[in-house]
């Protein structure tokens, strides 16, 4: 009986650790233009416990880049 409800507890456990990783997401992407410069985004994101978040960062053909961030809750 003990080991049924070890091996249950440890299910559980591994199950909620999925569904968390689960909300997790990361894109990138990267262009050339006609003049040759290459410009690329990165972006990721999350959500937990009902807050959500995600950062993106630019960087264009000359090397700057921008950075955005932001969350929102319910």
């Amino acid at each position: 009986m003990k080991t049924l409800f070890l091996t249950s507890a440890v299910i559980g456990v591994l199950s909620v650790a999925a569904v968390a990783d689960a909300n997790a997401w990361t894109r990138s992407a990267s262009s050339t233009g006609p003049r040759g410069g290459t410009s690329s985004l990165s972006a990721s994101g999350s959500c937990a416990n009902g807050t959500c978040s995600r950062s993106a960062t630019r960087t264009g053909p000359a090397g700057n880049s921008a950075t955005r961030q932001g969350s929102i809750s319910r």
